[in-house]
């Protein structure tokens, strides 16, 4: 069962350079194991069948997995999130202004993509970021990264951010939606045509989720 609990570098009082901090680990640690690697070719598909012209990425902390999938979606990659990166990242465009992935500013537009970051949301909020994609016309895809416990134990004990790092992973284990939570989520967005299933990284035993949507006049 999902528990929706805080994560320490969610909170608006956490400090700054805590925040960039951790997001840099997290990035550094989904790019090493390639997890996110298959999501390449089904964003590739998803933005050949909306024709847009760039990804708007949602929360995108340190830039996520883009290091190793920008070369493959055939479109330029925008980042966003609600706190910006302080100093932006190396190699990839950041937005400096916050953007809230609940109700993105109209100029951004794009398909949007979301990774290692869906579970920050309460299935309302998850609901309302679907719904003003979905408002908007753009086409949009939450990838949610494989977790186990043990993945945990490798993953954030190492002396690294210990104290925040630990307790992140534990609350981002149970916040993750399960693929019967993502089809409850986009009950009723009858004009998107949604897929959702698993994907596995190429040196990963674990799999990740993911829930693609695309407006129904794009798929013609």
């Amino acid at each position: 069962m999902r528990l929706h609990l805080v994560e320490i570098h969610d909170l608006a009082s956490c400090p700054q350079s805590l925040r960039d901090a951790l997001t840099d680990f997290l990035a550094f640690t989904v790019n090493v194991g390639g997890a996110y690697d298959p999501a390449g070719p089904l964003l590739r598909r998803a933005i050949e069948r909306t024709k847009a012209r760039r990804i708007v990425d949602l929360c995108s902390g340190a830039g996520g997995p883009w290091s190793r999938l920008a070369g493959q979606v055939g479109v330029p990659v925008l980042l966003t999130d609600l706190y910006p990166h302080r100093g932006g990242v190396r190699d990839m465009s950041f937005y400096p202004e916050s953007v809230d992935a609940r109700k993105v500013p109209e100029q951004l537009d794009g398909f949007r993509t979301i990774f290692t970051a869906f579970h920050h949301f309460r299935p309302v909020e998850a609901r309302a970021i679907l719904e003003d994609a979905v408002r908007h016309r753009q086409g949009i895809a939450p990838f949610i990264r494989p977790w186990r416990w043990s993945r945990l134990l490798w993953t954030y004990l190492p002396p690294v951010l210990p104290l925040v790092g630990t307790v992140d992973g534990i609350v981002s284990c149970l916040r993750t939606y399960s693929l019967a939570e993502l089809a409850g989520l986009v009950r009723g967005l009858d004009t998107y045509d949604w897929d959702f299933g698993n994907f596995r990284g190429p040196r990963s035993p674990l799999r990740g989720t993911y829930l693609i949507g695309v407006p129904k006049s794009a798929l013609a």
